[in-house]
């Protein structure tokens, strides 16, 4: 088999394959006479079908396998023969089966090659933080809210009570769309409802019946009620504060931990620690990538940005079908996912480059850690171990997150680093936002 190889652009190329002595026309008479004995045919017994008619009714599938199955072969043999890795799948351009020969010429795109991964000029913020007993106890008092009851009152609504209410709104004595509610909740104070609304409750008392006016702001999420004057006949069924319950071992049950208030803390503590260590090590790793990529520019093929695209809608697409969302009228372009898809790719490239030039391997101790610490927030973190330590894809998978670490920690070294000391909730609101 012979191979030329021509460049047609930076990462075009055109490959002539010439596969000598293939005898198409042969190899296709061949496939005809395999095939005879199954081939049926109305007015004859099997095996018995003239050549002829045979022919005439496969021939054409049998040349399509024949060649089909030669240029796979072929191709795959001509890549491995001029160790060529193509970027995306190969289109054949023109192709002539006559005589003994087989030639035909393909096109593909390859992967550019990286010479050397650029850090030069690279300044790095490294985020540093930890979990403070502050913390814990602003998530205790979060847990302790999450699960308050309210004591009815007889006395008069004040701020921060809650005020269950039924209620009908009108413009120029007209009800509209949105302004009827029945047995809402709201809590003077909050926010939840637009302040004019809260502040007329104040003062109310369970059983009053009362009107509310008020003036949506210009700015109001919903048009057609932005600037309008409205009243609301407000019926106050209830009037109750906020009950919350005692940190002791009652509430420490309630949130799933027997042994009591200390107990609880131990847990609440080491939950915020590995959710904050997760966190940040993520924010850091964004930082580090983001200045990776300014840093280098690749000219990338088409194929794989393509591919990449596609896979990163189809994974919004699974996101938002998990969350509950009807996505049949959603106006999905794949072009709205190739900025983020030309950063995958090319953070593959250098992320590879740095790998090969380091020799850097997944070590196996921080594997095993990786593992230990995705177990510990099961129930039988024994079970999550060995799951994961026979299952060769979800090895694969922590073992490539310790590499890229490994690569996160290589960079460190290699560039300007700048600690910053942050707050367990900065670190959380920014990753929220």
């Amino acid at each position: 088999m012979q191979v030329t190889v021509e460049n047609v652009s930076e990462l075009g190329r055109r490959m002539t394959v010439t596969v000598e002595g293939a005898n198409i026309q042969q190899a296709i008479q061949e496939r005809l006479k395999a095939i005879r004995p199954t081939v049926k045919m109305a007015g004859f017994r099997p095996g018995k079908v003239p050549a002829k008619m045979i022919e005439q009714s496969h021939g054409p599938a049998a040349r399509r396998d024949v060649i089909d199955a030669l240029v796979q072969s072929s191709m795959q043999e001509a890549f491995v023969q001029e160790s060529i890795n193509p970027a995306g799948p190969p289109h054949i351009d023109t192709m002539n089966e006559e005589g003994e020969d087989f030639v035909y010429t393909l096109n593909y795109d390859v992967f550019p090659d990286v010479k050397e991964v650029k850090l030069d000029g690279i300044s790095l913020e490294k985020t540093v933080a930890e979990v403070k007993d502050d913390d814990v106890d602003a998530m205790l008092e979060t847990l302790r809210q999450q699960r308050l009851t309210w004591e009815p009152l007889k006395r008069a609504a004040k701020e921060e009570d809650g005020v269950t209410i039924d209620f009908v709104g009108s413009i120029d004595g007209i009800e509209f769309d949105g302004g009827k509610g029945t047995d809402v909740l709201v809590v003077i104070g909050d926010g939840n409802m637009l302040p004019e609304f809260e502040n007329q409750l104040v003062g109310t008392k369970a059983g009053q019946e009362l009107t509310v006016t008020m003036t949506f702001p210009a700015d109001y999420r919903a048009e057609h009620l932005q600037g309008k004057e409205a009243s609301f006949a407000v019926t106050v069924k209830s009037v109750a504060k906020k009950k919350l319950p005692k940190l002791d071992k009652e509430f420490a049950a309630l949130c799933g931990v027997e042994e009591g208030v200390a107990a609880l803390k131990k847990e609440v503590q080491a939950n915020m620690t590995r959710e904050l260590e997760s966190t940040v090590k993520a924010t850091n790793k964004r930082a580090v990538m983001d200045s990776l990529i300014a840093n280098n520019t690749i000219t990338l093929p088409e194929s794989p940005v393509e591919r990449e695209a596609e896979h990163l809608m189809e994974q919004a697409k699974t996101n938002l079908r998990n969350q509950g969302v009807d996505i049949e009228g959603i106006p999905f372009n794949i072009e709205n996912f190739k900025d983020s898809a030309k950063k995958r790719v090319s953070l593959s490239l250098l992320i590879g480059k740095i790998i090969n030039d380091n020799n850097i391997k997944p070590d196996e101790a921080r594997v095993k850690a990786v593992i230990d610490g995705i177990a510990a927030s099961y129930e039988d973190p024994e079970d999550v171990v060995k799951f994961y330590m026979n299952d060769q894809q979800k090895l694969s998978e922590v073992q490539m997150m310790v590499v890229e670490d490994t690569v996160v920690e290589w960079i460190y070294d290699n560039v300007k680093v700048e600690e910053k000391s942050a707050t367990f909730s900065e670190v959380m609101n920014a990753a929220s936002a």
